[in-house]
């Protein structure tokens, strides 16, 4: 089949997201069945050969010419995205062979037009291996295709800070082992786990009742299997002028992990897991001040319920039970309030 996509030139430049939703929207969809309406990829060099298109039904496309002689991309489809190679003919071109890349579904065009940013940048910064630049982009995002797309609640979004902030102050420089010690996202009882220590992470906002954490089921403060149960405590208040968010952390973990691609393939699929996405990065710039961290070992008397609590089991039609945990009852159980303190050198 001739598949024909139209073309215009654009000025030199790197892509943003927006742009190339400006470039999407300024075109109209395809009035002929097999055929692609589009331009070349707005601010990128003339030389990268990356356009973007819309289909008959108005579904957004990434074209990216191959140079000849290299070996066609495998056709694949995953949720929301279709990628295939074939042969095109751009305006009066001779025809050539091309990766498409289409989203599917629209409910997914966030997350497609942050790797077609991805993948068009890598481009740009390798243009002679256009091929391996659509491949690694698309390993880097395949995690996230499967995120949730409604995204991360306010309280998600905070709870996933305290984690991360923890992972980095408290457990930093980020490692391999490390990454794959958060077990949270996983489903585990405990956010954190090694054989001699697990880690529940918690973080709350400053409020005139003091510092107060939601423990959510039986488990969560129950002992681990082997090892000692600790709970770090995040208290955060809003503030305008901070520089902590989420994504300058999760940027934070990239930058320790920037010389081990296993390891940032592992928090990839940790971050998703948790439900985040890149692609929605502006849903979480709220920023929050430090107010106080610390850490507590869970033993002994330590304020808890857990199914022991219950020696003949939960009351009938009780199906699960949370709580709210007032850290002001849990000083005698503190053992630090820095990271530098060396009662917690064993975190590292």
């Amino acid at each position: 089949m001739d598949h024909r996509l139209g073309w215009s030139g654009n000025r030199r430049g790197i892509l943003n997201p927006s742009d190339l939703e400006n470039g999407w929207s300024s075109l109209s969809p395809s009035t002929a069945h097999g055929e692609l309406s589009g331009v070349r990829a707005p601010n990128m060099p003339a030389q990268a050969g990356v356009w973007v298109a819309r289909d008959e039904a108005g579904r957004s496309h990434l074209i990216v010419e191959l140079p000849q002689n290299v070996e066609p991309l495998a056709q694949r489809t995953t949720k929301g995205l279709e990628v295939a190679t074939r042969e095109l003919r751009i305006g009066g071109r001779p025809p050539a062979t091309y990766i498409d890349l289409c989203c599917v579904e629209l409910a997914h065009q966030k997350t497609f037009t942050a790797v077609a940013c991805d993948i068009a940048n890598a481009i740009v910064v390798s243009p002679l291996d256009p091929r391996g630049a659509v491949v690694r982009s698309l390993e880097r995002w395949r995690s996230f295709w499967a995120a949730d797309l409604l995204g991360l609640s306010r309280e998600e979004a905070l709870g996933l800070f305290g984690e991360l902030w923890f992972m980095l102050r408290w457990m930093g420089p980020v490692t391999k082992t490390i990454v794959e010690s958060w077990q949270g996202p996983l489903g585990a009882r405990h956010d954190f786990q090694r054989e001699t220590a697990s880690i529940e992470a918690k973080a709350a906002t400053a409020s005139s009742r003091g510092v107060v954490h939601e423990i959510s089921n039986l488990d969560q403060l129950d002992d681990p299997e082997t090892g000692s149960l600790y709970l770090f405590s995040l208290q955060v208040a809003d503030d305008a002028l901070a520089a902590n968010t989420l994504p300058v952390l999760i940027d934070r973990v990239y930058s320790d992990l920037s010389a081990d691609e296993d390891a940032q393939r592992i928090f990839r699929e940790r971050l998703a897991s948790a439900r985040y996405s890149p692609a929605h990065a502006e849903r979480y710039t709220r920023k929050l001040r430090i107010i106080r961290e610390e850490l507590y070992r869970i033993e002994g008397s330590f304020p808890r319920l857990t199914r022991s609590t219950f020696r003949g089991g939960l009351p009938a039609g009780i199906q699960e039970v949370s709580y709210s945990l007032d850290l002001a009852a849990c000083a005698p159980w503190r053992i630090a309030s820095a990271p530098s303190d060396p009662r917690v050198d064993f975190l590292r």
